[in-house]
């Protein structure tokens, strides 16, 4: 009987040790954590929009070559990675469809053309990858081929005189952009960038006058201004194991977006104002009057975003400073007697607006848009140099806040779980006013007289941002 119940006991303790060995263990498995290796070679294409600005001075008056269009175009390039640092080379070439013609600004004795055919860039590169993501800033030489031509006409339409440039420029390019890696060996990312061309001399070509009846020879300058989205294709691996970084495993999780949020945000911004002297106060002939001035934006922000699935969308409001105001002086206008004195400005620039996008993990591709209001102070003065009408003459004047639109693209990376950071470029146009021309002093013709003027003030922002999300 004791020989029974010993081996009972001994077998029992035996399928005991023997299911303990069959059952899994309770302690967790680690694995190296993969990271994106963003060394190698890639190949892309790459479309958005440009918005090119051309002029030729001493013709001011002559502006009518900005134009927004599209653009296209193909990229290669290389990258190193240490840590999260990535740095590399890029080129690529462009078609650009931005061409302005047959506009005139002096009582349509003019024709003018505005045009650049392609742009080649040729630029290092240098960001921060937070893992799948990588924000980055790039910089470079620009080339590209520029037609720019203005006509004088006289009364029949006969071309009195013409000054041309037909070349391949050289200038510079500067920019900023996020690149998100899709799948190994898929990249998407969204670019802003400004090319300056730079200033050149145009040649004369007589028509039925003679070159040198025209003492000056005027210079042409081109800019542009891109809002690029592009695919890459990489070749090799894109993901690595790193033991150094061993993590238990755990299922991942899927961002969440929705929720309130609450940020700071600034960056560049390109003012474009312009007085249109369309009766001709001034010059006893219409003119138009543009300055630009790229400055700085600086301001703070409040969201709500839902989200079903991979789509994300909400509403935004935001509250920005600009800092990009511009002026200019003209001595001895129409013949002396009197300055020329213009100025604009946008104080400050509030917008409300929609946001949707597509979620790929924890990067946010979206557009946004809406209504934007500005505050604006804008004149164009008259200032008397003689005896009898020393001071201010005449005056054109709008201070007032200004309600317009605004759109725009970004891309808005999660890199923790409150965390977000972002980077957006945006158009705001505040629309075009008329305004009464006044006196301010007895020589009171632009008052009885009824003439009038049209003040213009749009911007481009490049921004980036920090956002906390509740």
């Amino acid at each position: 009987m004791k020989r029974l119940l010993l081996a009972t006991v001994s077998m029992a303790a035996l399928a005991s040790v023997a299911r303990g060995a069959e059952m899994p263990s309770k302690a967790p498995i680690y694995a190296p954590a993969p990271f994106a290796d963003w060394s190698g070679a890639y190949l892309g294409v790459q479309g958005g929009v440009v918005r090119r600005d051309a002029t030729l001075s001493p013709f001011d008056i002559l502006r009518a070559g900005d134009k927004t269009g599209g653009i296209v175009g193909a990229l290669l390039g290389y990258n190193w990675q240490q840590g999260n640092f990535v740095y590399g080379l890029e080129g690529d070439w462009n078609w650009i469809g931005a061409k302005a013609s047959g506009r005139s600004n002096l009582a349509d004795n003019s024709s003018d053309s505005y045009d650049v055919n392609w742009l080649a860039t040729l630029r290092g590169r240098a960001g921060l990858a937070l893992d799948s993501t990588l924000f980055y800033v790039t910089g470079g030489v620009a080339f590209g081929h520029v037609e720019n031509s203005v006509a004088l006409l006289d009364g029949t339409g006969s071309v009195r005189v013409s000054f041309a440039q037909k070349e391949t420029k050289a200038g510079w390019t500067v920019g900023a952009g996020v690149e998100h890696m899709l799948a190994p060996q898929w990249t998407a990312r969204g670019e802003f960038r400004y090319a300056d061309l730079g200033k050149s001399g145009t040649v004369c070509t007589p028509g039925i006058e003679s070159c040198d009846s025209f003492s000056f020879r005027p210079t042409s300058s081109n800019t542009l201004t891109m809002g690029l989205v592009g695919l890459n294709y990489k070749f090799g691996a894109s993901r690595a194991a790193d033991w150094s970084h061993a993590r238990a495993y755990a299922p991942p999780l899927a961002p969440i977006w929705t929720g309130v949020y609450l940020g700071v945000q600034g960056g560049g911004a390109h003012h474009d104002a312009y007085f249109n002297d369309s009766d001709g106060f001034f010059f006893s002939q219409p003119r138009l009057f543009e300055r630009k001035k790229v400055g700085g934006a600086a301001g703070g922000l409040l969201g709500y975003n839902w989200q079903q699935g991979s789509f994300v969308y909400g509403v935004e409001g935001d509250w920005s400073w600009i800092g990009a105001r511009t002026s200019e002086f003209l001595p001895e206008i129409n013949g002396g007697g009197a300055n020329f004195s213009s100025s604009f400005d946008v104080n400050w620039l509030v917008t409300v607006r929609g946001r949707a996008g597509l979620a790929f993990d924890a990067t946010l591709a979206y557009v946004t848009g809406g209504a934007a209001v500005g505050h604006v102070k804008n004149s164009a003065d008259a200032i008397g140099t003689g005896i009898l009408s020393s001071g201010q003459v005449a005056s054109f004047t709008q201070k007032q806040t200004k309600v317009g639109w605004t759109a725009g693209v970004g891309v808005e990376h999660m890199f923790s779980q409150h965390w977000t950071a972002r980077a957006e470029f945006r158009y705001v146009d505040l629309g075009k006013t008329n305004v009464a021309c006044s006196s301010a002093t007895n020589f009171n013709q632009c008052v009885a007289s009824g003439y009038r003027g049209d003040f213009s003030n749009t911007l481009k922002l490049g921004l980036v941002g920090l956002n906390y999300k509740f």
